[in-house]
């Protein structure tokens, strides 16, 4: 065979398989994407130095001297709501949490406040089937607010409202009846690290230690997709 023909023949197998390598780059970067607004409630259960008997100073730096009592807020719902993006398997959800648990301590009782905002990453396996396994991590910034969780050296209380931030791990299930109504139950454990607390005495000061507090929660979301 002419060496022109061979070299018109290896031409045309290679102008192929660059036509097929692109065209099956460009499919693999076919992205469906979509929108979701989420909303429901997490059953959160908590252990950790939130004891409800044990207490800290504020660090020394604090303008005024007070002790911080550490309540215990042992179980609570949060009411929870998503904004979340979707792109095939994979999914970033920004959240926010609300909840008002009863708190107890040897020396005072009552109602908190519960608030956390954060970012969530979830890779959802058996994408695009209705029903999904997801996992993933997040980190969200927290507060727990006690409306008398401080006292004075003259006696006088004060609220006292813990800010921090820490990491979270999630394991979900989702079903999608159609295109755009589904539903999530998920587990997560979150990691709470509270330095930080505001009171009437000193506004915003840090604590002599770190506060930790561990939660678990059992959540369900029913999911709108757009």
């Amino acid at each position: 065979m002419p060496n022109n023909i061979m070299n018109n023949i290896i031409i045309v197998r290679a102008a192929l398989a660059v036509a097929l390598f692109f065209s099956l780059t460009h499919a693999s970067e076919i992205w469906i994407k979509k929108y979701v607004i989420a909303a429901g409630i997490d059953f959160a259960i908590t252990k950790g130095d939130l004891d409800g008997i044990s207490g800290i100073k504020a660090s020394e730096k604090s303008e005024h001297p007070e002790r911080v009592i550490f309540p215990e807020v042992p179980f609570f719902m949060v009411y929870a709501f998503d904004a979340r993006a979707l792109a095939n398997a994979h999914s970033i959800a920004f959240n926010l949490g609300l909840g008002f648990p009863e708190y107890e301590h040897t020396e005072q009782a009552g109602d908190a406040r519960y608030w956390r905002f954060g970012l969530e990453y979830q890779y959802h396996f058996l994408w695009p089937e209705p029903f999904r396994i997801g996992t993933g991590l997040g980190y969200e910034f927290s507060s727990m607010r006690f409306p008398k969780g401080s006292v004075g050296d003259e006696g006088e209380w004060s609220y006292a409202n813990f800010t921090g931030n820490g990491p979270h791990a999630v394991v979900s299930a989702q079903y999608f009846f159609t295109e755009n109504i589904a539903l999530e139950g998920a587990i997560r454990y979150r990691l709470l690290h509270f330095n930080r607390v505001a009171t009437d005495l000193n506004d915003v000061s840090k604590l002599s230690d770190v506060v930790w507090q561990g939660m678990g929660e059992l959540g369900i979301r029913g999911m709108f997709v757009f």
